[in-house]
């Protein structure tokens, strides 16, 4: 069988896809193996795959926690260290570090991730096929979908095609003129030039960073999707790949209560300590609203950068530094969060019903497709008070609609797990076929209110 090498990003969002991945290729015969920087080791090698490190030079063991510390503390991860950063990665990339890492390998194909474009156009170079895959929404221009930091809800009225139009005109105008000190594309430029890579095979009209025109992989399926007019080039909406096998932390199961409802909040991992002081007044809003409810209970996962002593805590809330998300959403009533992309595909996967307070990147997409498909409710945060909070708990756990919705999507994301369109995707390549990319919206699609409800 073939050997399979992934190349994610370090954040949890971006590994965690690839593992339930991962173990479908492996179960199939398949070896699969992971290149990382050094921090993501442990983690990579608790959920049984093996190992290389990459970018050592750029990112030495201990970098993420001493970044991640700085960060706490108020010291932000800027421009400049991210500048530093990015080109000395692209120097190694340059220099072959891929190459270097996979010369025992042997690797049949490298899957590699859409927040690492650089990576991407180097390892195109090596002469093995190579796939993208993205973790979160592709937010490229559009006119049916809006850019995801707008949290619009589009519609098939004219007047919502100009509001999409206007806030991507509004977005590459903010760009141009506010946000070129973050502009990577004369680097991939520059790359692609340096490893024989197209230039006009990346596309700068997106969002985020520019996106290689590769066949690529999204774990986001459709069905949580806006409609679209058009999918983006190369596109392939497969499953959520939820590892529900995934090994994450210890949790006192015990001290939940089996009769009382369970609603899970979380702010996932990052934002506890890139915003510590806001994530620890959203955390007491939560507790406050729960004092008030004690026919519930409650779990909060704070982080590792929170103590649990600095919050007031009723006695219906259990207050941890993480929890292991998918086993505690198989029990929950509610998942209440800031609508990072792993909670939003793990809680419609687990038929759970959100309320969400988005803060930043993605987030307000992720949360209007959430209301967009009637799997829950969005708050703003300078909205949340405790009893806003708590009435929106009341309201989606009272309103039998929401839970509804979320299990008919939750029926239609465990099927769409089963029959694993990823894996065909790659075992297709594999054999020498040529992906065939998803047709145009309204072949056969509809208009997209079926998942609605």
């Amino acid at each position: 069988m073939a050997t399979i090498v992934f190349m994610p990003f370090h954040w949890a969002s971006d590994l965690n896809p690839t593992f339930a991945l991962a173990r479908k290729l492996r179960n199939r015969g398949h070896r699969v193996h992971y290149l990382c920087i050094p921090d993501t080791e442990a983690r990579i090698r608790s959920q049984g795959f093996e190992f290389t490190p990459v970018f050592s030079h750029v990112f030495p063991e201990g970098a993420l926690a001493q970044q991640y510390e700085s960060d706490a503390q108020g010291k932000r991860y800027g421009v400049a260290e991210f500048r530093d950063r990015l080109r000395g990665t692209c120097e190694l990339l340059r220099e072959g570090e891929i190459e270097r890492a996979i010369g025992g390998l042997h690797p049949d194909l490298l899957l590699t991730s859409s927040g690492t474009p650089w990576v991407g156009i180097a390892a195109c170079r090596t002469g093995v096929p190579v796939i993208s895959f993205s973790s979160t929404l592709i937010s490229v221009e559009s006119s049916t979908v809006p850019p995801f930091n707008t949290g619009l809800i589009p519609s098939r009225a004219p007047l919502s095609r100009l509001r999409t139009w206007i806030e991507w005109r509004k977005l590459f105008l903010y760009r141009r003129l506010y946000s070129r000190d973050w502009n990577i594309s004369e680097d991939l430029k520059a790359l692609a030039r340096d490893c024989g890579y197209p230039p006009g095979k990346i596309d700068f009209r997106v969002e985020t960073w520019p996106r290689l025109l590769l066949p690529e992989l999204v774990f986001f399926p459709e069905e949580l999707d806006f409609p679209r007019a058009r999918r983006p080039e190369g596109a392939f909406f497969i499953e959520a790949s939820v590892d529900t096998q995934r090994r994450d932390s210890d949790f006192p199961w015990e001290r939940l209560d089996d009769d009382k409802p369970l609603v899970y909040c979380t702010l996932g991992s990052l934002l506890p300590f890139k915003f510590p002081s806001r994530a620890s007044q959203f955390f007491q809003m939560f507790m406050d609203a729960m004092a008030q409810r004690p026919a519930l209970q409650g779990v909060v996962t704070i982080g590792n950068y929170l103590r649990a002593d600095e919050f007031n805590c009723p006695a219906n809330v259990l207050v941890v530094p993480e929890a292991p998300q998918v086993e505690v959403l198989k029990r929950a009533a509610l998942m209440i969060s800031h609508g990072g992309v792993t909670g939003v595909k793990e809680s419609a996967f687990m038929g759970v019903p959100m309320l969400l307070i988005p803060v930043y990147y993605d987030e307000f997409g992720n949360a209007a497709r959430v209301v967009y498909h009637g799997l829950g409710a969005r708050l703003r945060l300078k909205e949340v008070s405790a009893p806003a909070l708590g009435c929106l708990i009341d309201r989606v756990l009272e309103d039998s609609s929401y839970s509804a919705r979320a299990k008919l999507i939750s029926e239609r994301l465990v099927e769409l797990e089963d029959q694993s369109p990823g894996v065909a995707i790659i075992e297709g390549m594999l054999s020498g076929r040529s992906p065939v990319a998803n047709p145009p919206e309204g072949e056969g699609k509809g208009d997209g209110s079926a998942s609605r409800g």
